[in-house]
């Protein structure tokens, strides 16, 4: 008896013993609170931007998302990680179809919106996945939107959703990252609006007038921003104007065979390095260019004190500027000593007009598709549109924006690699793959004969 007695309460202390652990671990875990996500391009974590982003929430932010049933499950897990980042971000979960008069009330009257409160400001916005979130957050965040102006009446990328040219992914993304998107013609001597934040040019076919380039001129020296994404096309008033700031645009276009969309030609340029720079700082990846222009400085060096100019992206070593932006559209172009310039190539740049906080900013690109339908969703060029935006309009959000899951999809693969890997996965799977099966299967057959 004294035996059973004894392990019954070792038993008891065992199993007390195990509670406590058990007990102990739980409270850890919810002191020392850490997600580990193994999903590819880490789906189940918050973007850069988005931590950027509720970083700057100071005061108590009211969420209340109408979720459509049999959804609830998605929006209560981007909620919950957007608590566990933001201790002052509260939220609520309302099933709209249960609740029509409160949604009513709100003025909501789609699935997946959620009205946000923050400083006494109250606004419904989209909610159906993290990029729309975190842009309604930017919009209560501030007073009024940043506005955009977008130039028009010279053949320039259409704000719709139409062509895989045209800007209307751009221009849904710049809205949801909370920035008020119209169009301006600077035509008969119109100015530059006073709210503007920045003046977009984005890929002029045919060249400004001298008034125009005159009123571009005035809201740059007067503390504003103008954002050129400029095609390799002849635009002459453009261009001397671009050189006057510092930031020279040439007749050529840059190839690279080795950094390249896989599957495309040397002039889907994929552009990874980057120079430390605010405009480009928070960049991760690289981008995808199109058929993109070089960008240099009159010193052709990376910087230039006296314009206050800057490169801030280049190319690799194994690129070059093909000059004659004509020459490129007749098949393979070889690189040329005499005529072509060896790389790495600007094809970005930046320049600051006047001193203080009130200069003005100026940032040039040498390619407009990478902000196109056809582009955006490939690799960084979503980040680089909205981060270079937001250091020319002073925002103070930046970082990485979320993923999209149909990037996998488009008229090009966002797969890349060089030559030299092209070659090795080449040699790999087409070569030493079968050949290894053939060894094994001769080794095989020369083994069973030899046991005969």
């Amino acid at each position: 008896m004294k035996r059973t007695a004894a392990h019954w309460a070792a038993f008891a202390l065992s199993l007390v013993a195990v509670l406590a652990v058990a007990v102990a671990v739980q409270a850890f875990a919810e002191i020392k609170n850490h997600r580990f996500d193994l999903t590819e391009e880490n789906r189940l974590s918050l973007s850069p931007y988005t931590l950027s982003v509720l970083k700057e929430v100071r005061d108590p932010l009211r969420v209340e998302l109408y979720y459509q049933r049999g959804q609830r499950q998605r929006s209560q897990d981007l909620l919950a990680l957007m608590h566990d980042n933001c201790s002052n971000l509260s939220y609520e979960l309302v099933d709209l179809d249960r609740n029509p008069g409160r949604a009513k009330d709100h003025k909501v009257d789609h699935y997946d919106r959620a009205v946000l409160s923050y400083q006494g400001r109250e606004t419904v916005v989209p909610a159906g996945d993290e990029e729309t979130l975190t842009g309604g957050i930017v919009k209560v965040l501030h007073a009024k939107p940043s506005v955009l102006y977008f130039i028009n009446g010279h053949r320039e990328r259409q704000l719709i959703v139409g062509k895989d040219e045209d800007y209307g992914r751009a221009s849904q993304l710049l809205r949801n990252e909370s920035y008020d998107v119209r169009p301006l013609s600077l035509l008969h001597s119109q100015s530059v609006p006073a709210d503007a934040s920045a003046v977009v040019l984005a890929g002029p076919e045919v060249d400004l007038l001298d008034t125009e380039i005159a009123e571009l001129e005035t809201y740059l020296v007067g503390g504003g921003a103008v954002l050129a994404l400029i095609d390799p096309v002849p635009l002459p008033n453009l261009s001397a104007w671009l050189a006057r700031h510092g930031l020279t645009l040439r007749d050529d276009v840059v190839i690279d065979r080795a950094n390249r969309v896989y599957g495309s030609d040397g002039t889907n340029v994929v552009v990874p390095f980057y120079r430390e720079h605010e405009a480009v700082r928070a960049m991760d990846v690289p981008v995808v260019l199109g058929r993109a222009r070089s960008v240099s400085l009159p010193s052709g060096e990376d910087d230039d004190a006296a314009s206050r100019a800057t490169i801030v992206a280049r190319t690799a070593d194994e690129s070059f500027a093909a000059t004659g932006a004509a020459r490129t559209t007749q098949g393979e172009v070889l690189f040329s000593k005499e005529t072509d310039r060896p790389g790495p190539i600007g094809v970005m740049g930046v320049a600051l007009i006047g001193n203080g906080p009130s200069a003005g900013r100026l940032a040039v690109i040498g390619d407009a598709d990478f902000a196109s339908d056809g582009y955006i969703s490939l690799l960084g060029n979503k980040d680089l549109l909205v981060n270079t935006l937001g250091w020319m309009a002073l925002e103070e959000f930046s970082g990485a924006r979320p993923r999209e899951e149909n990037t996998k999809l488009g008229p090009v693969s966002p797969v890349y690699v060089t030559d030299h890997h092209a070659r090795v996965i080449f040699l790999s799977t087409v070569v030493a793959e079968p050949l290894l099966f053939l060894g094994v299967g001769i080794a095989v057959v020369v083994q069973r004969r030899r046991r005969r």
